[in-house]
């Protein structure tokens, strides 16, 4: 989503193609040729202004802890006794602290998406951010997954 080998980010893209562009050209090997990725015009000297800019941050943020929720989450209803044997199993601790340390940075992504939404984005960023995080998901989740063959559950013991 950020930077991909097919040319200019999906977030660039967009930030191009709803009118923004790369503007105050200093190098003069840059005259007369569109610069439509932020670092390329940042070596020529130049600022990136008009556009949408897309939270990226939102966008990721949401994203990887919409994938983190959906396998967690999943893999913890499906086996409840699991997870209760994990946390009273008292010889082998390491195994409860990932389960712990897991939902631990899906609060800390939580926590960086509120600082960014505070601090780094206006609404409509956040919100297209927010847009195409979920989009993300669903299309994997919803569109992708269900049509792979089945592999089967994993066992109920760990």
């Amino acid at each position: 989503m950020t930077q991909w080998l097919l040319g200019p980010s999906f977030i660039e893209r967009v930030f191009v193609a709803t009118g923004g562009s790369c503007t105050d050209l200093l190098s003069t090997q840059s005259e007369g040729i569109n610069v439509n990725q932020y670092a390329a015009c940042k070596r020529a000297g130049g600022t990136w202004n008009g556009g949408h800019d897309v939270s990226g941050h939102c966008v990721l943020l949401i994203l990887s802890s919409l994938f983190l929720w959906e396998e967690a989450v999943a893999w913890a209803f499906y086996s409840i006794p699991a997870v209760q044997r994990l946390r009273a199993n008292t010889s082998n601790r390491n195994a409860w602290y990932s389960v712990l340390t897991v939902f631990g940075l899906l609060v800390f992504w939580w926590w960086m998406l509120v600082v960014t939404s505070v601090y780094f984005h206006g609404h409509f960023e956040l919100l297209s951010g927010c847009f195409f995080g979920v989009l993300g998901w669903a299309i994997v989740y919803i569109g992708i997954l269900p049509r792979l063959p089945q592999v089967g559950l994993p066992p109920i013991q760990l």
